[in-house]
């Protein structure tokens, strides 16, 4: 039977354990297998291409991610004391999570975790941060093996298209 190696394109369902005994299943999501490359981490199941090396199809394999690994740990600098105004007209609640722009004008999701007269403390931290990961992973099927970056044809050609060297950006 065929093993997984590095560079191929796989799909798998996974079971994914947090610190505060939380889940979260691709089964659950959209009940359609995750595809990823073995040998390279993918943002939702950090430290899990390496450990697919060498997998054949049906077998499952579990990990332990460190919280460093997995959303990082968590970063005091990252709390911040806010004026209540730049929250005007949202009920705010210990615990919660609200959105609020940064000074770069893009939304962020903070959680609140105090509010007073004048002053809102918010973490900005990832909120899975300082906590673990355990990973249960089933290798449903192999599909390829990546061709190399060179190989593949460039965004509107077909693979029969050549590039004159003259044209290359």
């Amino acid at each position: 039977m065929k093993t997984t190696q590095s560079g191929d394109r796989v799909l798998v369902h996974y079971v994914k354990r947090f610190e505060d005994g939380s889940a979260t299943s691709s089964r659950v999501r959209d009940g359609d297998p995750l595809e990823l490359t073995v040998g390279t981490d993918h943002p939702r199941l950090p430290g899990l291409g390496r450990k697919l090396i060498g997998v054949t199809p049906g077998d499952q394999v579990s990990l332990a991610v460190p919280a460093a690994e997995a959303h990082g740990v968590s970063d005091p600098r990252r709390i911040y004391r806010l004026a209540r105004s730049r929250f005007r007209g949202q009920t705010l609640l210990a615990g919660q999570q609200t959105r609020l722009l940064d000074r770069q004008g893009r939304r962020r999701v903070v959680r609140v975790l105090e509010v007073l007269d004048k002053v809102v403390v918010v973490d900005a931290n990832h909120p899975r941060a300082g906590q673990g990961v355990e990973l249960e992973v089933e290798l449903i099927a192999i599909l390829t093996r990546d061709a190399p970056a060179s190989a593949a044809p460039a965004p509107g050609e077909s693979s029969t298209t050549q590039r004159s060297p003259a044209c290359n950006p």
